[in-house]
């Protein structure tokens, strides 16, 4: 009877072990399909992350190319404009600034000034050329003013005049920079394309 029941023992055991290892593999099987699919979920969203930042970074390297491009561009146009104003001034602002010290050239373009003139006038010259403008010169623009035109002269107009009608109303400036900064207007676009176009 012990080894019936050593048997029977034995069988129950089998069983069990078979049975509990059956039961193990089953949940080894499960615990791999599910370890396959974390890791495939895994990989998927990792996969998916690396291309939204490539594809940032391509956006990314995309836009700060242009503004760099954008931003030497600016650049190179501000030192061309720079450039230019530099030869422009050196060209004309010193022939300007001699053209307004010289007293026949200011007296001619006071006369002409006048000479269409039809109001009463006030015209203020530069203080630096009061000893330069003879006597005769301004008692020949009174005369022909009928004494209705006031002369003053002023430290803050540095060459040249500015003329307007007695009351003030409005005023015309003829300074060396008004002549300097009017032509330079007009040199600036060809002065410009003489110096950068090829």
């Amino acid at each position: 009877m012990n080894d019936q029941l050593q048997d029977l023992l034995s069988k129950v055991y089998e069983e069990g072990v078979a049975k509990a290892n059956a039961e193990a593999d089953k949940i080894l099987e499960h615990a791999k399909a599910e370890a396959e699919k974390i890791i495939s979920k895994a990989k998927s969203q990792a996969e998916a992350t690396t291309l939204e930042a490539e594809k940032k970074a391509k956006e990314l390297q995309k836009n700060t190319e242009g503004d760099l491009k954008m931003a030497g561009n600016h650049t190179l146009s501000a030192l061309k404009q720079k450039i230019t104003d530099l030869v422009l001034s050196v060209s004309l602002d010193k022939a300007t600034k001699s053209g307004f010290e010289d007293p026949d050239f200011v007296k001619g373009l006071i006369r002409d000034t006048l000479a269409g003139w039809k109001q009463d006038a006030s015209i203020t010259v530069a203080e630096s050329l009061k000893a330069k403008l003879d006597e005769g010169f301004i008692s020949s623009l009174n005369t022909a003013f009928a004494n209705k035109l006031e002369i003053d002269f002023s430290p803050q107009i540095k060459a040249g005049f500015t003329i307007s009608p007695t009351d003030g109303s409005y005023k015309l400036s003829f300074t060396d920079q008004d002549f300097s900064e009017l032509f330079k207007t007009y040199l600036r676009p060809r002065t410009a394309k003489i110096l950068f176009d090829s």
